[in-house]
């Protein structure tokens, strides 16, 4: 379950009740000097025990309830029941905190009362007798109301705070798309004479005879092609199967690269045709498995398993770490991976990452 609440630091609370109990005091305030009797301890009572108490409620339904029901899951009944419930119960307990407070004073009038001697024909000043609250009925039939504006506040506050993450977001993402439409146009500079330049040298292999450098070069232009085309539809995706295409050409290359064998087993579960992903998504992830990780030994292969259902794509590769490869600056496919993620998904995909000192393991799971 999505518990903020939990989550949030104990100054951050702190500050926000020394706030909220500085504005309840000074609210009160102007009442409390015009009045001609002022009883500071029923002052401090409202505002500092019962304003706390309705800071917690404040709270409660801000950083949780709200969250968790209508934020999360939308189930709009189930807030207002629970909404409901929540004001009868802080209601409740606020009489009872009301009628511990009298009862304190009361005892307390009694024991002054008591203590004091009484002289004839003198008149003695007796202590304050409280005022009883009203019955526990009466008390939540008035005082219930004074819940709701407070819920309606934690309701309007959560609503502000998602408006401005979201702003946040959509103002993040738009400069991100501009910085790679800039980048996409810096790329297209004149990529005809790329494709040229490699179609020239692919015909001379094949004339030199020299077959795997000329199939490397068709591959490598087939990457390209794929990097610099391949146009994404309104929500930034391509067809996986082009996505996987890739992958493979990818693979080829590694097997090229290397005079033996390579051992990278790439298995796909589920049917890919009408599924989408976010272009080059996926792609850093193997790169950096074949990077770092140890390909020629049968034992301890790349392994990359994708699987798909109707909702949900999971993407995991393993990989044994090569000792003999120190890059001193890698680490910034998975950082791009990891940040692309929270611009397109709003922190929904889980990544996880076990790095241990031997192995390398990364799982995603991508909502489709």
């Amino acid at each position: 379950m999505y518990v903020e609440l939990i989550k949030r630091p104990l100054l951050s609370i702190i500050v926000h009740w020394i706030v909220w109990e500085g504005l309840y005091f000074l609210m009160g305030l102007p009442m409390v000097l015009a009045s001609q009797y002022r009883n500071w301890d029923t002052y401090f009572f409202n505002y500092g025990v019962l304003g706390s108490m309705n800071f917690l409620l404040f709270y409660f339904c801000a950083f949780y309830l709200i969250p968790a029901v209508f934020v999360k899951k939308r189930r709009i009944v189930l807030l207002v029941i629970s909404c409901i419930a929540l004001a009868l119960l802080f209601t409740l307990l606020k009489f009872k905190v009301e009628m511990w407070s009298y009862d304190m004073k009361l005892e307390n009038a009694k024991a002054i009362a008591a203590a004091t001697p009484v002289k004839p024909g003198v008149k003695m000043a007796m202590p304050a007798i409280p005022l009883r609250p009203a019955s526990m009925g009466s008390y939540l039939m008035i005082y219930i109301w004074f819940s709701f504006p407070i819920i309606l506040i934690a309701f309007s506050y959560r609503l502000l705070l998602v408006w401005y993450s979201q702003e946040k977001v959509r103002k993040d993402l738009e400069n991100q798309r501009l910085k790679a439409e800039l980048s996409f146009l810096k790329m297209q500079i004149n990529p005809h004479f790329l494709f040229n330049a490699l179609n020239n040298i692919y015909s001379m292999a094949v004339l030199e005879r020299a077959g795997k450098t000329g199939n490397g070069i068709m591959k490598l232009s087939e990457m390209i092609r794929y990097m610099l085309y391949e146009k994404e539809d309104d929500q930034n995706r391509v067809p996986l199967d082009k996505e996987i295409a890739h992958i493979n050409n990818y693979i080829d290359l590694q097997k090229l690269r290397y005079e033996g064998d390579i051992y990278m087993n790439f298995t796909i579960e589920g049917e890919i045709i009408g599924k989408k992903v976010p272009p080059l998504l996926l792609f850093p992830l193997i790169e950096n498995a074949c990077k770092h990780g140890i390909v020629q030994d049968k034992d301890r292969p790349v392994s990359i398993h994708l699987a798909v259902n109707n909702k949900e794509l999971t993407f995991s590769i393993h990989n044994f770490k090569n000792d003999f490869l120190k890059d001193q600056t890698g680490g910034i496919g998975l950082v791009n991976v990891q940040r692309r993620l929270s611009l397109l998904y709003h922190h929904q995909p889980v990544l996880s990452i076990d790095n241990s000192r031997k192995e390398f393991h990364v799982q995603l799971q991508l909502p489709l």
